[in-house]
């Protein structure tokens, strides 16, 4: 190819009239296999990201699932721990199933999170379930592996079902909650050159998984009825079709996300192609100002999506409701109980009536920040006990953030009463490091910082706010685990001294008792990330952060 068509072809792949115009033209083809196919049987849900742009919110569900193509790649098939979905099991289940969405692109008739991810995933959990209950091979339980086999080669499902006991028994031996399922779950395939759907019972012995691809089949052995016209007004255009056009988004997207575009579908698509950006611009820019309800102030895109659905989260106690620790970072996907002590007046002092003072910790990640400062800092003592951890990036600052993981511990250790991280803002930060530097004994100083404290609001989480909190809350549950219960933390916890915040702290003390038995080593750092990553899925840390924590949890940087 020339370089001139190689340019002309990127243009169009990117360009956002056409992509827009094929997320359409395929969302047409989910709500008919919903729709017409299966008499609205089945609740449609979105795989998380790419999914979300051929699920109306409007009329599809609100679950959460996210399998990963990369845990169907050829010789990297997977099921992980970190992304078990185990939730949407029995939810799936309590609906009596459900259409799984999807797209992919050119070269592929389904993705390989639907054709490969998910149906290891039903086997496993089938499998973990039988090794749990011990279930015999005669009894009726359904442990088959169910694959494509346009899709998936002999060679390859061979070399999958080799591994499926390891997974099987590696879920089952985990500290994840498994579903108690009453039905196996069964995964289905369906994509737009399937003739007919597949004939599910009215009350079948599974729980079906319809994984569905909405993308048309482009290229070499391809029959799929390529789309590439559309209607403005009373005029035909044409339009080049991109399949899996809802993927690699912020390629292309302007900042547009699925519910701003599902919310103004009929208006953006009425739009001429010159005239689109333009609008796209505006609808995205009113999003992020609050223009728009499903947006949230200070975050943009997915952020904001996710932003405005946990406005309404209280705190949740990790790992039990009663633990003195809570993370305010937004609904989890599974019920769980407010954390007991959310309820304590904001001004609550000491220990009082049983009750535990309330600590607040709003964590905000920094690019830059000075050199001799702290980052564990007090923001403000009136009306409550506010404290600000300004974390360095994980990748590009490593030391600095190992640093920043002392000092929280050190933090967490001294605290008396029962903490809560939620995520802050850089004016938290520019508060504290100016808190930090003032002269204390200025009375008017004080009233300013008084002022201020109450003007700045807590932030409302996203999804870069659990990436960023989850590996801190790890570290803390890893080291201190007596955090987990209403009491002080132990005497073998408080072996050093409390540390006035503002003051660099030092190297660790060693937890002896946990040490002499071994009990931090990778295994147990995972069971406590799977339960975490299990609650808050789009919260999975980045793999800089985990190697991070992990280094620091297996190294001397905890110990004295």
């Amino acid at each position: 190819m020339s370089e001139h068509k190689a340019v002309r072809r990127y243009a169009a792949q990117h360009d956002l009239f056409n992509r827009l115009h094929s997320i359409a033209a395929d969302e047409g083809f989910v709500r008919t296999v919903a729709g017409q196919w299966y008499n609205g049987r089945f609740e449609v849900v979105a795989n998380q990201r790419c999914g979300n742009w051929y699920c109306d919110p409007s009329t599809s569900s609100k679950a959460y699932a996210y399998f990963k193509s990369t845990d169907g790649h050829m010789s990297h098939w997977d099921f992980n721990l970190r992304r078990s979905n185990l939730s949407f099991a029995k939810y799936s289940e309590e609906r009596g199933g459900v259409i799984l969405v999807d797209s992919t692109r050119k070269g592929k008739r389904m993705p390989d999170g639907l054709s490969k991810t998910v149906p290891i995933w039903c086997a496993a959990i089938n499998l973990a379930l039988a090794l749990r209950r011990d279930i015999q091979p005669d009894e009726e339980w359904d442990t088959e592996l169910y694959l494509p086999p346009q899709v998936v080669p002999p060679t390859e499902r061979a070399q999958i079902e080799e591994r499926l006991d390891e997974w099987a028994e590696a879920l089952e031996a985990s500290t994840l909650p498994l579903p108690d399922l009453s039905k196996p779950l069964r995964p289905f395939f369906v994509h737009p050159s399937t003739s007919y759907p597949p004939q599910i019972p009215d009350d079948p012995p599974y729980t079906p998984i319809i994984c569905l691809s909405a993308s048309r089949w482009v290229g070499a052995g391809g029959h799929d009825e390529i789309p590439n016209v559309t209607k403005l007004g009373e005029r035909t255009v044409g339009f080049e079709y991109v399949p899996g056009g809802g993927d690699d988004d912020e390629l292309w997207s302007r900042g547009l996300t699925p519910p701003v575009f599902h919310s103004h579908k009929s208006t953006i698509l009425a739009k001429e192609r010159d005239d689109l950006p333009e609008y796209v611009d505006e609808l995205v820019l009113s999003a992020r100002t609050g223009g728009l309800s499903f947006a949230s102030p200070g975050k943009t895109g997915q952020e904001g999506e996710a932003a405005a659905a946990a406005s309404s989260s209280r705190p949740v106690g990790i790992p039990e409701p009663a633990s003195r620790i809570a993370l305010d970072i937004g609904q989890p996907i599974s019920g769980r109980q407010d954390w007991v002590h959310s309820c304590l007046p904001a001004d609550t002092g000491a220990t009082t009536g049983g009750k535990l003072r309330l600590v607040e910790l709003r964590i905000f990640e920094v690019d830059k920040y000075p050199k001799e400062a702290p980052y564990l800092l007090r923001s403000q003592n009136e009306p409550k006990d506010i404290f600000v951890l300004a974390t360095p990036s994980a990748k590009v600052r490593g030391k600095e953030y190992d640093t920043a993981l002392r000092e929280l511990v050190g933090f967490v250790r001294s605290v008396d009463g029962a903490l809560v991280m939620r995520p802050g803002t850089r004016a938290d930060v520019d508060r504290a490091l100016t808190l930090l530097h003032a002269d204390s004994s200025s009375q008017e100083q004080g009233k300013d910082f008084a002022a201020c404290g109450r003007a700045i609001e807590a932030a409302i989480p996203g999804p870069s706010d659990r990436k960023l909190i989850l590996p801190l809350a790890l570290v803390i549950l890893c080291l201190l685990p007596s955090i987990a219960n209403q009491a002080r933390p132990s005497e073998s916890e408080l072996d050093s001294p409390q540390t006035p915040i503002g003051v660099q702290v030092g190297r660790l003390p060693t937890e002896r008792k946990m040490a002499e038995k071994g009990i931090i080593d990778k295994a147990y750092v995972a069971d406590r990330l799977h339960q975490l990553v299990a609650l808050w899925p789009d919260g999975n840390p980045p793999r800089a952060a985990l190697k991070r924590v992990n280094e620091f949890l297996m190294s001397d940087g905890r110990r004295g």
